[in-house]
């Protein structure tokens, strides 16, 4: 099923209880789930893991809610998928491969073709059990977190702006050096990829909408030129624009274990 929350900026919600384990995959938007102690913020291109028997808020530091799309599967097939469940939510890390499935998926459903939406659904889920970022014993400070995700705010915000190291380490306060190895320690990737992986997330969510012009898309979001952003759909996904507009339409979508 779609979620779409319209909720503006907002404080804390109301308590939602998890009565099964389900995944959360946004689409569009920002917000934070705050549960059992733990703050996660999450955008297009992660997925989120649920589990049942928990309760979790959220909230939206800035505007224009957020769509998201729940998949929720038979419960031998999540303690097949997750044997090591954990009783806390866990989020993947940014992964482009995975926000084009969740648009596949969505179009299969639109189509009402429900083979499609099973497979493509099970490969999701396979990805989203063997992408859960890992708890990394050099646990992060909440001051170091509280700044690398305000540039992470900004980043999925504006992704189209000329974002530099130099820029983006001034605003969390460090030094260039010291930004870039904490923004990589804490996100499991550069500056320079999320910023890229981010623009791309923004792009598909144009594409799927049916927009027809690359050249428009890429000026927006901040790619050089199309051919630019034609090239980071082939370099990251494996894809073309066609190609990936022809998956929407029905055909059948490449493995998620396609380029990284």
């Amino acid at each position: 099923m779609t979620i779409s929350c319209d909720l503006p900026r907002s404080g804390l919600t109301d308590a939602y209880y998890v009565a099964r384990t389900w995944i959360g995959l946004p689409i569009s938007g920002l917000f934070r789930i705050h549960a059992r102690g733990d703050q996660h913020l999450v955008h297009p291109a992660v997925g989120v893991v649920f589990p049942a028997g928990i309760e979790y808020r959220m909230t939206h530091p800035v505007e224009g809610g957020d769509t998201d799309v729940a998949l929720s599967f038979r419960g031998d097939v999540i303690e097949e998928a997750l044997s090591d469940r954990s009783e806390r939510v866990q989020v993947t890390r940014l992964d482009v491969r995975v926000r084009q499935a969740v648009g596949v998926l969505m179009a299969a459903m639109r189509q009402g073709d429900t083979g499609r939406v099973e497979e493509i659904g099970l490969a999701i889920l396979r990805e989203i059990a063997a992408n859960i970022a890992p708890s990394d014993p050099r646990t992060p400070t909440a001051t170091m977190r509280k700044k690398i995700d305000r540039v992470r705010i900004l980043l999925a915000e504006c992704p189209d702006r000329a974002w530099t190291v130099e820029s983006l380490a001034r605003i969390a306060g460090y030094s260039p050096y010291h930004f870039a190895h904490q923004f990589r320690g804490y996100t499991g990737t550069s500056v320079h990829r999320y910023l890229a992986d981010m623009r791309l997330a923004a792009a598909l969510r144009r594409i799927e909408s049916g927009e027809s012009s690359l050249a428009t898309v890429a000026a927006d979001l901040g790619f050089a030129h199309h051919s630019h952003l034609t090239a980071t759909l082939r370099r990251r996904l494996g894809i073309t624009p066609r190609a990936l507009r022809e998956q929407l339409r029905g055909g059948t979508p490449r493995s998620l274990r396609g380029p990284r």
